[in-house]
């Protein structure tokens, strides 16, 4: 059977909107720029309201939202969904896209808190890359202005748009994850030597007071000497999670190499600093180290 011109036409355009929708998403170099094109190409494709993209959080067992655009951005960004619950779970465990004509119809469906129960429609595709399930792709449309649901044409191209944007994401995401490890000290987790100096550079731009205290441990040669370089590097990383511990979430922390350690306090004026340095000296000695504590000493 032969299709008419027009619906050739259609599919063309269709077609053609979704290749220059995968060469601006792909030209995206961070992971939010690409979220922000995916949603900003969508739209170009199809009318929403409403968009939101979930990524699977395996370790704390949620769909956790890392994007979204629409009226109720905060309150969705702040409403992870336990995996294996709602439209969304139930579209990531089957990895099938789910259609829902009206989501006060659909007993899956919960509102998210802080929202109104009002009448919208919904698609939910599992965004797949290389075989696994990354996440998953929302897209609502409101129905009380007189809107229909999404077609079986809508939802095809969403699902196409979905396969396209789910190699681009699980991309992006690959990329955030080397740029951390170039930044990472391979032992501690700790930001390295470079990074710790492009992070104190960028703190002093802004202008505030910046407090920088430097710890090196005392005598640790010893301990890589006589008790081996397995203990020293298990001393060290024990060292790493006892600083984390006593520093403010927008506080950064570092191994400058060897032994020796910083921590830069963004707004920290010099007693702010120096109580830093103490809470640091006091928590590494707690450490023990062949029945003796770990000492070090710190300047600000």
């Amino acid at each position: 059977m032969s299709s008419s011109p027009a619906l050739d036409s259609e599919r063309g355009s269709a077609l053609e909107a979704l290749v220059d929708a995968a060469s601006g998403i792909l030209a995206a170099d961070s992971l939010d720029g690409t979220l922000g094109r995916i949603a900003h190409h969508l739209r170009a494709l199809l009318r929403y309201d409403d968009l939101t993209v979930y990524e699977i959080d395996e370790a704390a067992g949620l769909l956790r939202p890392v994007f979204a655009v629409g009226n109720w951005v905060d309150e969705v960004l702040a409403n992870p969904i336990p995996l294996g619950t709602g439209v969304t779970g139930w579209a990531v465990h089957h990895r099938r896209t789910r259609n829902v004509a009206n989501v006060t119809e659909e007993p899956l469906c919960d509102v998210v808190g802080g929202t109104p129960d009002d009448p919208e429609a919904f698609v939910c595709v599992p965004l797949l890359a290389r075989e696994r399930v990354v996440g998953a792709l929302n897209v609502y449309r409101d129905l009380r202005e007189g809107a229909s649901s999404f077609s079986d044409a809508e939802v095809e191209l969403v699902e196409r748009f979905a396969t396209m944007a789910a190699l681009a994401y699980d991309s992006a995401r690959q990329r955030e994850t080397l740029r951390d490890q170039v930044q990472r000290d391979a032992l501690t987790g700790l930001l390295n030597h470079r990074a710790c100096h492009e992070r104190l550079r960028a703190a002093l731009a802004g202008g505030a007071p910046v407090g920088v205290v430097l710890l090196d441990l005392d005598h640790f040669k010893l301990v890589n000497d006589t008790l081996g370089h397995a203990e020293g590097d298990r001393v060290l990383k024990a060292c790493a999670e006892r600083l984390r511990s006593v520093v403010r979430t927008d506080d950064v922390i570092g191994r400058m190499g060897g032994e020796e350690f910083a921590m830069i306090l963004p707004g920290a004026d010099l007693e702010a600093a120096e109580d830093c340095a103490e809470r640091a000296r006091a928590a590494l000695g707690e450490l023990v180290v062949r029945g003796l504590p770990l000492g070090a000493s710190a300047g600000v």
